[in-house]
């Protein structure tokens, strides 16, 4: 991971290491390591620039053993400074007065300042190819000879990561073998692993269900996509109290305040908290995130409230999802069922029903008066929104 506040000046460094992660999410592990180490993100953040012949600067060799392949245990102090002499050179161009031609903010590889000696990396010894060829020094060297001397490592190292992201902190060792195993033998394909993890059994056990605690992100962005509400069409910035704007003609910006919002629970969206990432599970609920993770989300709700076509969402939302019911008892657990994954306690769903049906004379529930197509309807959802939002079982996926 990078925090983008420690190369601020220069924003598509961002969008260029954002985009590399997207691009290689489900495809070469090796190749996503080999890519991300001369992204200027990385280089700047991790001092890549400034690892140079005769002064090798050993912060980015480090991470990319313990935190990025094999973990901690599997090299020695020794491959760290060898690591770091192999990659020597990398820098970045800064100005438009440097020499070298390429555009300001690209990576590129001085010869001047690489190490072309022999090193010795996890008990192998190496030469440097060719300064003219494309890998230039040893990058390519070092990273087949990572890849190939502790490739049982690496594997089960990145398959209990993901493990751990798509399920559960602490994954069976028998799994994450399996999962080892394929990764090897797919050549460090992603995406293999990843299809045998969510076509086996085991990820559809029902004691795997519901056990991973959402990311604040994830929290805010699960409502919005689940109802397929939109920016600028559904949501912004509203001030609910003094009810000013509501066609937004000051141009709030709905994605800015889910950023500053996610920024005050303590996740600001790409600046993680140090280069390890954020520490996730149980990390992210506090008396402190939870309770305004509650706040947040009953505002989210909020916003919506003033816009006839987002209440007109909710309502054939509703019905598309109960079959048009006009049964509180029928809709209000459909609607659970749908944004949790955990079955509910009856005594909950009961509350739930009545928080949903608060507000509408009971009468109208047992005369016909009240359906779907009632004018409370959207209100009523928005409310029982407020309530699920605040329930334990909804932090979890």
């Amino acid at each position: 991971m990078t925090e983008s506040g420690s190369y601020g000046n220069y924003p598509s460094w961002v969008f260029q290491y954002y985009y590399l992660l997207h691009k290689n999410a489900l495809g070469n592990f090796k190749t996503f390591v080999e890519d991300i180490g001369r992204t200027p993100a990385m280089l700047h953040y991790l001092d890549g620039r400034l690892n140079i012949k005769n002064r090798p600067n050993e912060n980015y060799a480090r991470e990319l053993l313990e935190l990025f392949t094999m973990g901690v245990g599997n090299y020695t102090e020794q491959d760290v400074k060898e690591i770091a002499r192999a990659l020597t050179g990398w820098q970045l161009r800064y100005s438009t007065t440097d020499l070298y031609p390429v555009e300001v903010g690209q990576f590129l590889f001085s010869s001047g300042n690489h190490d072309f000696g022999t090193k010795r990396v996890l008990g192998q010894s190496f030469t440097p190819q060719d300064a003219s060829q494309l890998d230039k020094g040893d990058y390519k060297l070092v990273h087949n000879i990572i890849f190939n001397q502790r490739k049982n490592e690496i594997a089960k190292f990145i398959c209990t990561k993901l493990y751990r992201f798509y399920m559960y902190e602490f994954p069976p060792t028998e799994i994450i073998d399996g999962l080892a195993d394929i990764f090897i033998q797919s050549n460090w394909e992603i995406l293999t692993v990843l299809k045998a993890l969510f076509k086996s059994e085991h990820f559809f056990e029902e004691e795997n269900m519901g056990v991973n605690i959402k990311s604040n992100i994830d929290n805010f962005v699960h409502y919005f996509r689940s109802l397929d509400l939109k920016p600028n069409e559904d949501f912004f910035f509203y001030d609910f109290e003094r009810k000013t704007d509501p066609a937004n003609n000051l141009n709030r910006d709905a994605l800015g305040s889910i950023y500053n919002q996610c920024a005050n629970l303590g996740q600001t969206l790409f600046n993680p908290v140090n280069v390890a990432g954020w520490q996730g599970h149980r990390a992210w609920l506090s008396e402190f995130v939870l309770v305004n993770r509650w706040r947040y989300s009953r505002d989210h709700v909020d916003y919506h409230l003033p816009y006839a076509s987002t209440k007109e969402k909710y309502r054939e939302f509703l019905k598309s999802l109960t079959d048009q019911s006009t049964n509180p008892n029928i809709i209000v657990p459909k609607v659970m069922e749908y944004f949790m994954t955990l079955p509910m306690p009856q005594d909950i769903v009961e509350t739930a029903v009545s928080v949903f049906k608060a507000g509408v004379p009971a009468n109208y529930f047992e005369d016909g008066t009240w359906d779907l197509d009632y004018v409370t309807v959207p209100t009523q959802f928005a409310n029982l929104m407020k309530y699920i939002t605040t329930l334990p079982e909804y932090q979890l996926l």
